[in-house]
């Protein structure tokens, strides 16, 4: 098809909020790579792309077809046509002045029903980016096809506080912006964590980890197998699903651990007993303000230890005696999926969905090197455990791990979808079609580097070189965009730290400091944040009490949680709770 100057977007008169907002996305996404609002444009032929809502697709599907001087977006629902405006941006070539549509027509109908992101709001990118450039973010995600955004909301002991309702006001203004794209939004809690003031009496006795622990790192745990503390966590949970009902939420989680969990008789093991009681009561409160809410069954680091603790069959048995209360199962774990859904499904029978880990594997800080693609580990673990997937919430600790996010929204949509055919779509679009083989072989080493263990200086020379070759060749909207400068520092900084033996040189704290820009982390918490020397010179200081309080978003608790760590990475898989609360 040809290049065009102008673009007209037609909408029919019936069209609501949510697809005005729809188009909106799509100007801002020809504004940002065309340098100009081609919609505005009065010269040149146009392309007319006619939105619209076609129901009878297939659940949150598309289809886009030809018509007289144009395209035609349908979408069964919001999110269908959502993805299929993704679709149409994705395949064409947007270039200064000009849009020329790509080759693809038909219809697609994803495969997962739940494609969700988990972000987490600690002091991250998160928290700290304005927050317009969140909510585009989120928009952005919707487009590559991800239909549902899971939050673990901050929550404040006394509801009538200050700090209490300004957090409220926050969380609010946070779900409403997934909404206004058709987004679905998720609700994340460890059901049986308090507050700090609990009584003594409430807690919860320790219970068996692994060293360095992934399950019961810090948090206040109560013991649900008391009244009192089964009356405490319910007021609490309460509280925490109240107040966002003129919002709506379409899925609350319950998460296991890190940092619930309880020890005693009467719960352990943990996941089969304990937790069963205070997840049902969970259960039972979402729907009394949710009525239409899924609930998610969170079996997050189940049978971790060398010899199993009886989790998944025990709460097996529980589910099949009486699993009308939850609707999916979570799972997931570190370095490979959960032995036993592999052997026997999912307990209870029920759907299963993932919680990925795109974050915090291989290198600490985590996101502190820039950029860290990881296609061949991602297809490895999806192939593992694909067959039994409804979709997941893989785990985000900010937009550093932007690529693996769009990796495991087309295999959510298409199960099949080979990694490296989503590494090429990206590359083409986010940076420029000219340069996908050379960033995609850059891509491939960075990963083969990522372990340091594993780096070698040869792998990091050629990458390095074949992003200053690309480089050169992008225009400069693409060059100067925060996706590839993430990706073009962390194979500079890889090369740095070689050739210096992991000493930072001058050229290497330079590359760390415009992260802490392009992320938005210089007040940021430790374990995001790249690790330039004034940055480590400003945390040191914070963890002195040198500094006035932190700004908001910022949680004490983690920042001293973090005093004594050091800059080699963690093991592989090693988790935020190996650190710091949420």
């Amino acid at each position: 098809m040809p290049a065009y100057p102008r673009v007209v977007l037609s909408l029919p008169a019936s069209a609501d909020a949510t697809m005005t907002h729809i188009a909106g996305i799509v100007r801002r996404h020809l504004t940002e790579r065309c340098g100009t609002d081609l919609t505005t444009a009065t010269a040149g032929a146009p392309l007319t792309i006619t939105l619209a809502l076609e129901p009878g697709i297939g659940a949150e599907g598309f289809r886009i077809a030809d018509t007289p001087g144009g395209l035609r977006v349908a979408g069964h629902d919001h999110l269908g046509l959502l993805a299929g405006v993704g679709r149409l941006l994705h395949d064409a070539r947007l270039e200064e002045g000009a849009v020329t549509p790509g080759p693809w027509r038909g219809v697609s109908v994803p495969q997962c029903p739940l494609r969700g992101i988990y972000c987490a709001l600690h002091n991250n990118w998160y928290v700290l980016a304005p927050p317009e450039d969140v909510y585009h973010y989120l928009e952005d995600l919707g487009l590559w096809g991800i239909n549902t955004i899971a939050f673990h909301l901050p929550q404040h002991e006394h509801a009538a506080a200050p700090e209490a309702i300004a957090r409220r006001q926050a969380n609010h203004a946070l779900l409403r912006a997934a909404r206004r794209a058709g987004l679905k939004v998720a609700l994340l809690k460890e059901p049986n964590i308090g507050f700090c003031t609990a009584p003594e009496a409430l807690l919860a006795p320790p219970f068996p980890d692994t060293d360095p622990p992934r399950r019961g790192y810090a948090g206040t745990r109560i013991c649900p197998s008391t009244p009192e503390g089964f009356q405490y966590l319910s007021r609490m949970l309460d509280d925490y699903l109240a107040g966002y009902e003129d919002v709506g939420v379409d899925y609350v989680v319950a998460f296991p651990y890190d940092s619930g969990g309880c020890g005693c008789a009467r719960c352990w093991p943990w996941g089969a007993r304990g937790y069963v009681t205070i997840a049902k009561e969970f259960a039972r409160l979402t729907r009394a303000r949710y009525p239409a809410a899924k609930f998610v069954l969170g079996a997050w680091c189940f049978d971790v230890l060398d010899t199993p603790d009886g989790e998944f069959d025990g709460l097996d048995r529980a589910l099949r005696a009486d699993g009308g209360w939850a609707d999916d199962i979570m799972a997931d774990s570190h370095d490979d999926f959960p032995a036993w859904p592999l052997e026997h499904g999912a307990p209870g029978g029920l759907p299963m969905i993932n919680f990925a880990e795109i974050s915090m594997w291989g290198r600490f800080p985590w996101g502190g090197y820039g950029a860290n693609p990881l296609p061949e580990r991602h297809q490895r673990l999806w192939n593992q455990s694909k067959h039994l997937m409804s979709g997941g919430l893989p785990y985000s600790e900010g937009n550093f791990e932007d690529l693996n996010k769009v990796l495991f929204a087309r295999f959510f949509w298409d199960k099949e979808t080979p990694v490296w055919r989503t590494v090429r779509e990206y590359i083409a679009y986010e940076f420029s079609p000219e340069v996908v083989e050379p960033v995609a072989e850059a891509i491939a080493l960075l990963e083969a580097n990522y372990p340091r263990e594993a780096w070698t200086m040869a792998n990091a020379e050629r990458a390095w070189a074949l992003l200053r070759e690309a480089d050169s060749r992008l225009p400069e909207r693409a060059r100067r965009g925060w996706r590839w400068r993430i990706l073009y520092l962390r194979a500079l900084i890889d090369v740095e730290l070689l050739a210096h033996d992991n000493a930072v040189s001058d050229r290497c704290d330079a590359a760390y400091e415009e992260l802490l820009d392009l992320l938005h982390l210089r007040d940021g918490w430790r374990c995001v944040a790249p690790p330039s020397r004034a940055y480590l010179t400003r945390h040191a200081a914070k963890l002195r009490g040198e500094l006035p309080g932190l700004p908001p978003g910022a949680d004490q608790g983690m920042v001293s949680a973090t005093a004594d760590v050091v800059e080699e990475a963690l093991p592989p898989g090693a988790h935020a709770g190996t650190l710091a609360g949420e």
